[in-house]
């Protein structure tokens, strides 16, 4: 794998994110129209459907959980705070007490880890 693939793992893991939060909503308001009318199979085909998908993107999720998870830190709580909890580089400075400029070095350092990592697993 090379580096902007790997780049392109953690936008899509990302987003991803991101859509697995806008699904769990959608599984949630056909859960509540299915306890309101339990026989409207729409809803059940729609609800099994939906979580089908929250599945695939759960798993993709542990994978990478997974993988940032052997990064030593402070890689591990970049990795973690970029691309789990979603903050901007600028945000991760100041909660870590960096510059910017320095969690921009430690993110790309972690990248080269992380690619490290993925390399020796294949």
């Amino acid at each position: 794998m090379t580096r902007e693939e790997l780049k392109t793992m953690l936008e899509e893991y990302w987003y991803d994110n991101q859509y697995l939060k806008e699904k769990t909503k959608e599984v949630e308001k056909i859960t509540a129209m299915l306890i309101k009318n339990p026989n409207l199979q729409i809803y059940q085909l729609s609800k099994k459907q939906e979580e089908e998908v929250l599945f695939k993107l759960l798993d993709k999720k542990k994978k990478m959980d997974e993988l940032i998870s052997k990064l030593n830190q402070p890689y591990r709580i970049i990795m973690y705070l970029k691309y789990m909890s979603f903050l901007t580089f600028d945000q991760i400075a100041d909660q870590m007490n960096y510059s910017t400029k320095r969690i921009y070095q430690l993110h790309s350092e972690g990248l080269n880890k992380l690619l490290d990592l993925i390399n020796e697993q294949n």
